[in-house]
């Protein structure tokens, strides 16, 4: 089962694979005023979240707002999204980070050292 909690904007472009329990947010509960409940402060966004054609979204994975998952990369199983993910790029761990590159010269993914 899937989750995209969507404040603002959510655009998923075509042909981007989800596996399941997969969770997508534009937005999460404000906490800075520790004089009042969490509960009562409402939410906060810090942008649109963006997955871009052809991406792949790993098992458990959460991609979080202000996020553009860049045109077929990938995120791990149970990767944290915080920041944006650039094209053609495989992130994961959380917070998510690139490790793998695709190298257009030799067909392959490098993994970043």
């Amino acid at each position: 089962m899937d989750r995209i909690a969507s404040m603002n904007e959510v655009i998923i472009e075509d042909d981007v694979l989800f596996a399941a329990f997969v969770h997508i947010t534009d937005h999460s509960h404000e906490f800075r005023n520790v004089d009042v409940p969490i509960s009562t402060q409402g939410a906060y966004s810090k942008g649109s979240v963006r997955i871009k054609r052809g991406a792949w979204l790993a098992f458990g994975c959460h991609v979080l707002s202000g996020v553009t998952v860049g045109e077929n990369s990938v995120v791990a199983a149970n990767s944290v999204v915080t920041k944006d993910v650039p094209p053609y790029t495989v992130v994961a761990g959380n917070p998510a980070k690139v490790v793998k590159r695709y190298n257009f010269e030799t067909g392959q993914w490098d993994s970043i050292k």
